[in-house]
């Protein structure tokens, strides 16, 4: 320390010791620790900078160039290929029915002078329905109109309109099958005679269709050949399933021998057609001729429906040999 009244010499070491101000700042001293701290402040800013702020001064430094900015280019894709347009088939042709030439070739055997025979076919896969020149004619039933009879009150009780006891369907299969006339006279006197073929007509769209004069007499009821095939396809499409298996079961059954002692084995129940769904109906001796026919099913499957109803000359032998070769004549072609 310097003596009283002596200046102490300033030199570089007293001025490192010394603080000095300079524009009002104190300016620490210059010492090895300092400079060490001084450094690792540095150092420590430094890194800050860069971590927190060097995307800023990058950005500043060299901002970014602005370009214009376009949708990429679409995929070119493919136009779908058009699947060529399916050539259509050809319209379906039906193949012809053979009922017109089974008809032809059926009224082609009727040879018989005075012989009236209604013949009428019909398809029942095609529709197709064959007459011949008198299919149209009306004639008297006979033993017919006991199928139309069983088709009224068979419809009538499955609709609920009248009561059909065991008792009455027991009469319509005898009525039907053996042909039993004291059957068909209670089935008559039961369901209302003349007026169930009227609601037959009616309901079926009979065309040659007529009650009897005598409403008494159900086999003068008046039919023909066309209007037959309309009932049997009434019986086989439209009936309740029970009321047309009883029909077809009882025509099907039927014995080559009536109750009556007549021989029924002839048209469509001939020996060596039997097995089919038919019903035979004769009458003799008005106005010297005889009623003789055959209307059901030709076939076992039930396609075709037949009628040949006819007026002949007095003699049902004869009158058995004009049925036979024309059902004949029609199985050759049909079935």
């Amino acid at each position: 320390m310097a003596a009283r009244g002596q200046v102490e010499p300033v030199g570089r070491r007293a001025r490192r010791a010394a603080p000095t101000r300079r524009r009002g700042l104190l300016r620490p001293s210059r010492t090895p620790g300092y400079a060490r701290s001084r450094r690792a402040l540095l150092g420590t800013t430094l890194a800050l900078v860069l971590a927190l702020g060097g995307p800023l001064l990058v950005g500043l430094l060299d901002p970014p160039v602005e370009t214009e900015q376009t949708a990429p280019a679409p995929t070119p894709v493919a136009a779908p290929s058009r699947a060529p347009d399916p050539v259509p088939a050809p319209p379906a042709v039906p193949e012809p029915s053979p009922v017109q030439a089974a008809v032809e070739a059926a009224d082609a055997t009727v040879t018989r002078r005075g012989a009236d025979v209604g013949i009428a076919v019909l398809d029942r896969t095609t529709g197709a329905l064959a007459l011949n020149d008198e299919a149209d004619d009306a004639m008297n039933s006979a033993s017919l109109s006991k199928l139309l009879t069983a088709v009224d009150l068979l419809d009538r009780g499955a609709a609920g309109r009248v009561p059909v006891t065991a008792t009455d369907r027991r009469l319509v299969r005898a009525a039907l099958g053996p042909s039993d006339d004291p059957a068909m006279n209670a089935l008559w006197t039961r369901f209302g005679g003349q007026s169930g073929i009227t609601r037959v007509i009616d309901r079926l769209g009979l065309q040659d269709t007529e009650v009897p004069a005598d409403p008494s007499q159900w086999g003068e009821v008046q039919l023909s050949a066309r209007d037959m095939t309309t009932v049997f396809r009434h019986v086989l499409e439209a009936m309740a399933p029970a009321d047309r298996d009883l029909v077809l079961g009882a025509m099907s059954g039927a014995p080559a021998t009536a109750s009556d002692g007549f021989d029924q084995a002839f048209g469509l129940l001939a020996p060596e057609q039997r097995g089919v769904a038919a019903k035979q109906g004769w009458l003799c001796c008005l106005q010297s001729s005889v009623d003789l026919h055959s209307a059901g099913v030709l076939d076992p499957e039930g396609r075709f429906v037949v009628a040949v109803l006819s007026n002949q000359p007095f003699g049902y032998d004869a009158a058995r040999a004009v049925l036979d070769d024309a059902v004949g004549a029609l199985r050759e072609v049909l079935v």
